[in-house]
């Protein structure tokens, strides 16, 4: 069973790719979307935009339902919040290098502190 600050940033982790998910697929033409990936909303209301955007929101929805389940059901929590968290912080970092900086502390942070507490307090 996984302690309280390793459930708590596990569960933050899985929430804000819940988040993404919602920004990617559900409202991806949007202003907040827009403003969040720092992309115009012209383009964002580009089909083979829109396609490829949606396609990555399910990969983050599906992320987060596996670290989700995780958290609440698996028997092998250690294991798989480490691979799960572990795959967020490189994922993080090949953004910030080649999109934006702010991924790696908006998406990678939370990531790695959660990596970290899985390895501290199991």
């Amino acid at each position: 069973m996984m302690t309280i600050i390793p459930l708590i940033l596990c569960s933050l982790v899985a929430l804000e790719h819940v988040y993404i998910f919602y920004l990617e697929s559900i409202v991806p033409d949007s202003t907040k979307t827009s403003q969040t990936f720092g992309m115009s909303v012209a383009v964002l209301k580009d089909q083979t935009v829109q396609t490829l955007i949606k396609n990555q929101g399910i990969y983050n929805l599906m992320l987060a339902l596996v670290l989700g389940y995780t958290v609440l059901f698996s028997a092998n929590q250690l294991e798989l919040g480490l691979l799960l968290t572990g795959f967020v912080s490189v994922v993080a970092v090949y953004g910030g290098l080649t999109s934006s900086k702010s991924i790696i502390l908006k998406q990678g942070l939370p990531a790695m502190l959660a990596f970290v507490s899985l390895l501290v307090f199991h």
